[in-house]
């Protein structure tokens, strides 16, 4: 597939039954089930401080827009340098959207609850991501989540590690 044949493909993408989905099961010999509920689809972006998320995401989003010049959506900061400080989310398509979450810079208990709760879209896009230094600050935060769950988002979790 040619890269305009498969730009057009993802900007068609559908969750619905005349979209990609449909085709691949029935490409398969599956019948399609439609939505199943779900509005779009959620990559979720997350890796270590300076591996290049923010980066990727700009690349993605110059493929995708038709201009020539190259913007910079999200800002990409130097090795070991946060620039990310909250969930930011950048929409590819009618139906995909890329969120670049905060990097983390070990991968310790406290990190990795954190990623699961950014991950799990437990935690509100566009608000400040400040990492916890215990477990009751994080629960918190994840049980309050969990009184309004979006369970209309597909996610899909990326890992950009350099």
């Amino acid at each position: 597939m040619n890269p305009d044949q498969l730009k057009k493909s993802i900007l068609d993408f559908s969750l619905g039954h005349q979209g990609f989905l449909s085709s691949l099961w029935k490409l398969f010999g599956f019948t399609s089930h439609g939505d199943q509920g779900y509005s779009r689809v959620l990559l979720q972006v997350f890796g270590y401080i300076g591996h290049g998320k923010s980066s990727f995401i700009n690349s993605c989003k110059y493929v995708m827009e038709e201009g020539e010049e190259f913007i910079e959506y999200a800002n990409a900061g130097d090795d070991h340098q946060t620039m990310t400080l909250e969930r930011k989310a950048y929409n590819l398509t009618k139906n995909i959207t890329i969120v670049d979450n905060r990097g983390c810079i070990t991968m310790g208990s406290f990190q990795r609850a954190e990623i699961y709760a950014q991950l799990g879209n437990f935690l509100p896009i566009g608000e400040k991501v400040e990492w916890m230094k215990d477990y009751t600050g994080m629960m918190t935060k994840v049980e309050d989540a969990a009184l309004n769950p979006n369970y209309s988002d597909f996610i899909v979790p990326m890992l950009i590690y350099r």
